[in-house]
């Protein structure tokens, strides 16, 4: 069973969501393993997360650098991980690392295990059958070409649309040309699903065929 939370930002999150994630997380010991987007030799983004992380149950961190500090070494700590955490960043770089160390494989065998994957802006849209609508926010600064992403969800996640509301004739457009529904996502709101079950938190909006249903 799937156990999957898409998030916009972690900042100000709503209560509700944030004790949902808590109980995916258990009341046992809880090891997460911290994906960067990109290499970050200070640590700054994790530390900055840290505290929202801990807040959720996860009680220790496997730091998992997948660009310019990775070593094939760690993939068996990685693997040993009770859930995986795809951090914010450019989604382009974060998906062309993931597929060029082949962790995108590993990501969806520990999904299947039943493990959880929480992702932030670009973890999360990763977790659709394609990143195409990344273009909205990032650069595809690697000239990426194969863009199929994770293909764990049936839906295409737009984050931050609290500042990018901007882009909705945009949006309903782009929408025409895409099989999926795209869900809209204001920073600290989310998604959860859980098996078959999926559960909207905060203001969550559908847009689907050129419409905002």
């Amino acid at each position: 069973m799937f156990k999957l939370v898409l998030l916009s930002d972690l900042k100000n999150m709503n209560p509700a969501l944030k004790n949902r994630i808590k109980e995916l997380a258990g009341s046992k010991p809880f090891k997460l393993a911290y994906i960067p987007s990109r290499t970050d030799k200070e640590r700054w983004y994790f530390e900055k997360a840290r505290p929202e992380l801990t807040s959720w149950g996860v009680t220790d961190f496997f730091y998992f650098d997948v660009d310019q500090e990775f070593e094939e070494s760690q993939l068996d700590e990685f693997k040993s991980c009770d859930g995986i955490f795809l951090s914010g960043g450019n989604t382009y770089l974060l998906l062309k690392n993931l597929q060029e160390k082949n962790i995108v494989t590993y990501i969806k065998e520990m999904v299947q295990e039943g493990k959880t994957l929480i992702g932030v802006s670009a973890g999360s849209i990763i977790m659709s059958k394609s990143i195409k609508i990344a273009g909205f926010h990032d650069q595809n600064e690697v000239q990426l070409c194969e863009l199929n992403g994770l293909g764990l969800v049936d839906f295409e996640f737009m984050p931050h649309w609290n500042r990018e509301k901007h882009q909705l004739d945009e949006l309903l457009e782009y929408s025409l040309l895409q099989e999926e529904s795209i869900f809209t996502c204001r920073d600290g709101d989310g998604i959860v699903i859980d098996g078959e079950k999926i559960e909207f938190y905060g203001e969550i909006k559908e847009i689907r065929k050129g419409e905002l249903l």
